[in-house]
């Protein structure tokens, strides 16, 4: 069931460009604002984590046992499709690139970075030259892209409609902590979660792409505590597609050899990621056929 379930998901995601049309927070919202006004959960910034997350966890868990009672496996499907579609990430990923690219091959930066603006959302003042906004754009969107499908599918796995919930909810949280003081807790939190999923993203990597040079970034990057999640994957990526720099790429003005590279370099990011996908998939299939 856990491969139809993803199937179906994909196919709507394929059909509508993204899960936008479900894709309605104002309830977590709602409820982070109701626990920020407990005074007993002020001031604790670890207790009031597990307060927001643990209780919409535990519902959606018992919903799904509760589908599964009265339908069975049909049960599961009809519950857990639209669940896991809401789980996966805002926005359209390869719509935001496309327009990126676009403007990048015009050689419009101004536009370029309006377009990727999805992708850069620390980003607070406009990049200096093509070479930092491609950097930033090609890290914005390896992390876009691992967060909104690859995390959330590798934790419905392992754990089900509510481990993917629990890896949404926490990167929603993180993402409204913002400067306050839960916004150690709430991103250390969602890098704890990210750890795994994105070491087994690098041996994807791997497979679908240059093996030697990823594998090399995966050892490299292993047990390192001090990178985040989006310089990770960007090791990863630079070495599956063949040890090309992000940071090398980019000049303003005409149309460049450098430009040409970089945005190689994305068209390149986009072919593996659909293969790293496909590979998930297969790995699903012959699990469920051969277990």
């Amino acid at each position: 069931m856990t491969l139809l379930i993803v199937l179906f998901t994909l196919a709507l995601v394929q059909i509508w460009g993204s899960g936008a049309s479900i894709h309605r927070d104002d309830w977590f919202a709602k409820w982070c604002e109701r626990l920020d006004n407990l005074a007993a959960l002020r001031g604790h910034a670890g207790l009031l984590l597990v307060a927001t997350l643990l209780p919409p966890v535990l519902a959606v868990a018992v919903l799904m046992l509760v589908a599964q009672s009265i339908a069975g496996g049909l049960g599961l499907l009809v519950a857990g499709v639209p669940l896991l579609l809401y789980c996966l990430g805002r926005g359209d990923f390869h719509t935001v690139l496309a327009n990126y690219l676009c403007e990048w091959y015009r050689g419009d930066l101004t536009a370029a970075a309006e377009a990727a603006s999805p992708l850069l959302k620390e980003l607070h003042e406009q990049p200096a030259d093509g070479r930092q906004l491609h950097e930033q754009v090609f890290r914005g969107a390896a992390y876009c892209a691992f967060e909104r499908l690859f995390a959330v599918l590798f934790w419905f796995i392992v754990l089900g409609i509510p481990g993917a919930l629990l890896f949404r909810l926490s990167a929603l949280y993180a993402q409204r902590s913002g400067n306050t003081d839960r916004d150690a807790t709430a991103r250390r939190w969602l890098w704890l979660l990210e750890w795994l999923p994105v070491r087994v993203m690098g041996i994807s990597f791997a497979i679908v792409g240059n093996f030697a040079g990823c594998y090399r970034a995966w050892r490299q990057c292993l047990m390192c505590h001090e990178r985040d999640t989006a310089q990770v994957l960007e090791a990863y990526l630079e070495g599956a597609l063949g040890g090309i720099d992000a940071s090398e790429c980019g000049a303003a003005g005409d149309l460049s050899q450098a430009q040409r590279q970089c945005g190689a370099q994305i068209e390149g990011l986009q072919a593996l990621l659909s293969r790293a996908l496909l590979l998930w998939l297969t790995a699903l299939a012959l699990v469920v056929l051969f277990a």
